[in-house]
């Protein structure tokens, strides 16, 4: 539970930290105008949607670095991350080429054009920083994977800090800088992640003098290497990608009954990623913990790690569930923060519609928790596959399938909309948790061709 704590806690704020990155642009372009508020969670979904392979085969470095170590491997640690910076930079450079396809993509969704247009100005410029992103991402692996999570979160939060400063200051024109609305609202993203690359960079150079480390001799393509990230790696990815494309086509859908509908679906999927997103840093522990006591063949180790895993999540989850039933309305007033008068009173209504369904979010959260424990301790142990399979069946036969059913049904409603993506959620808790008692992660070695060196 110590160790968990000491690793977990950093990068549950790490992600915390992201996710107010996130919130913080909602909480800005709440005081644009409602059309600005509605367009930034689908242009953002569908952004994520379409990074989350590359994001989640780079982020299985997490695994192979911690398994390394576990294994006494520090020459293969470091060719690890070298290979997830190169397939970090392939696939954000190839990334670059949806740029051109985007507005045709959004005009499908049905959005108002006029939503459409900001949705399409918002993802591209996003898009455009895809590479920095990536590599960013394998970077924060070289020392999550070593459990030196404290240097992830600290170089977070000052990401967040700068993220809603120069949000603020391009968003709405302050001073010197240009009034550029929602696309400022992504520019300050993008700015701030090319902050963090430059410091990354003079951490692990210094991390590598002072250990000694094979930083510049581990730097070649390791084809070996490069297969196992491919054969684990991908299906971890996709895992990301079922999920999020989902959830992207099930706000499509929302979006198709009002703008109103979507832009509360919005305010409470903001909220539930205020409590999601740091379970997502949790999961990053469990996975970098669980690969740790398997590379060093600990699996007591690694079951111990996962059942304290358990009741933090519950306990996590249970609790900020409770607020959300007792406080709904205070919890949705940061929103309005930068709304004026007029605006005061759309978001108002927005809010109430918004409260009901922080009702759905305060229930799944516990099943979200299962789900995010089981499903890393498992991709931690090379179990990647089966995760995948579950998430794609659950989002989509039980949560997209039956939406868009309800939506070209006699009686579509934002309620019958919100039933179907709470199943799904409870549906993969379960499902995670019964494939992890079965115990066949338990007989996978991942790094069993290699020397261990003690």
């Amino acid at each position: 539970m110590a160790e968990l704590f000491r690793v977990a806690v950093p990068l549950m704020i790490s992600a915390g930290s992201q996710s107010l990155m996130n919130a913080a642009d909602r909480m800005v372009l709440a005081g644009c105008s409602q059309e600005a508020l509605a367009a930034v969670t689908p242009a953002s979904m569908l952004h994520w949607t379409c990074v989350c392979i590359p994001l989640g085969t780079v982020l299985y470095a997490n695994t192979f670095i911690s398994q390394y170590e576990g294994a006494g491997r520090k020459d293969r640690m470091m060719t690890s991350l070298w290979q997830a910076i190169w397939i970090a930079i392939a696939a954000g450079i190839l990334l670059l080429s949806l740029l051109p396809l985007t507005r045709q993509l959004l005009e499908l969704s049905g959005h108002p054009p006029k939503v459409a247009e900001l949705e399409a100005q918002y993802f591209n410029t996003l898009a455009a920083g895809n590479p920095i992103l990536l590599v960013v991402t394998a970077m924060t692996c070289f020392f999550n994977g070593r459990r030196k999570t404290s240097v992830v979160m600290i170089i977070t939060m000052g990401a967040v800090v700068f993220n809603f400063v120069v949000d603020y200051l391009l968003v709405y024109g302050v001073g010197p800088f240009p009034e550029l609305g929602i696309r400022g609202a992504a520019l300050a993203t993008v700015l701030a992640r090319c902050c963090e690359v430059v410091i990354y960079g003079i951490l692990i150079w210094r991390e590598a003098k002072r250990l000694d480390l094979p930083l510049l001799s581990e730097c070649r393509i390791d084809r070996e290497l490069l297969w196992k990230y491919f054969r684990f790696g991908i299906p971890s990815g996709l895992h990301y990608f079922v999920d999020y494309s989902g959830f992207t086509v099930f706000l499509m859908l929302v979006g198709t009954l009002s703008s109103e509908a979507l832009a509360a679906t919005n305010l409470a999927f903001s909220v539930n990623g205020l409590i999601f997103v740091p379970l997502l840093g949790f999961g990053t522990a469990i996975q970098t913990l669980v690969g740790h006591h398997m590379g060093a063949r600990r699996i007591d180790w690694a079951r111990q790690t996962t059942r304290s895993a358990t009741l933090l999540g519950i306990l996590w989850t249970g609790g900020t569930g409770l607020l959300l039933i007792v406080l709904p309305q205070l919890i949705l007033r940061p929103f309005a923060m930068f709304a004026d008068e007029a605006q005061q009173e759309s978001l108002q209504s927005l809010s109430e519609m918004a409260s009901t369904l922080l009702y759905f979010v305060a229930v799944y959260s516990i099943f979200d928790a299962l789900a995010v424990v089981y499903s890393s301790a498992l991709r931690g142990a090379g179990d990647t596959m089966y995760p995948m399979v579950i998430t794609l069946a659950s989002t989509w036969l039980v949560m997209v399938l039956p939406a868009a059913i309800v939506v070209h049904g006699d009686a579509p409603s934002l309620m019958k909309l919100w039933f179907a993506s709470s199943a799904s959620i409870i549906f993969t808790g379960s499902c995670m948790l019964v494939r992890y008692l079965l115990g066949r992660w338990t007989k996978i070695e991942l790094v069993k061709d290699e020397p261990v060196v003690l």
